[in-house]
């Protein structure tokens, strides 16, 4: 996964005296959280992001984004602390399930006490997965974030890097009909291709090319 700082950035991190904020968007039915991991607070477009947000509690912590391997998405795991069961109870709901997640790396000025444009965008996404903890004294909420191209998997849409399916694309353009000395196939959006072989009677092999077109 490559992201690209903008200028000013680069220039504040190399100096080390701009703090960092993670900033948290989580869209669910009829309520938005803005959270900055820390005890911070700062404006960034239309909204205000809070380490305390006065329904949910604290985001007290924002995995490392893991990439995506093979059929796997990218997914992220964000931890809150609610203030009480009922928070915890509405935050795990099954309608709090496909909220829209969104996630920024900023750096704020510390002469301003704002951000420095433009904040980098790293996590784009849904709340998938929740896991309610419960320990002596204490309660946290973990949901595992899964990144928008999950869609694609679950649904087995995207392209394939064949002639065949770039000129469905393009018709007439024949940029990969010459492509020689691929020695591994490069599948997007589905976990593995069709079996080109099958079993018949007798336990003898026979080559089968009906899962190529389909059948």
């Amino acid at each position: 996964m490559t992201f690209r700082l903008t200028p000013q950035m680069s220039a504040a991190l190399r100096t080390g005296r701009y703090p960092f904020a993670p900033l948290v968007r989580v869209r669910l039915r009829g309520y938005t959280l803005c959270q900055v991991v820390g005890s911070v607070e700062v404006p960034f477009g239309a909204d205000r992001y809070v380490g305390e947000d006065p329904r949910f509690g604290v985001l007290v912590a924002a995995s490392n984004l893991k990439d995506g391997v093979a059929d796997e998405a990218p997914d992220w795991q964000l931890t809150f602390v609610p203030p009480n069961e009922a928070a915890a109870s509405e935050l795990a709901s099954a309608t709090a399930q496909g909220g829209e997640v969104a996630g920024w790396l900023g750096l704020i000025d510390p002469a301003t006490g704002r951000l420095l444009p433009e904040p980098l965008q790293l996590f784009a996404g849904e709340l998938d997965v929740p896991r309610l903890r419960v320990g002596k004294g204490t309660r946290t909420l973990e949901w595992r974030c899964a990144s928008a191209l999950e869609t694609f998997h679950d649904e087995e849409r995207g392209a394939r890097l064949s002639d065949s399916w770039h000129r469905m694309m393009w018709p007439g353009e024949t940029g990969l009909a010459n492509m020689t000395g691929i020695d591994k196939t490069s599948l997007w959006g589905v976990e593995k291709p069709p079996s080109n072989v099958r079993v018949v009677g007798g336990g003898s092999l026979a080559a089968s090319f009906l899962g190529n077109i389909g059948l």
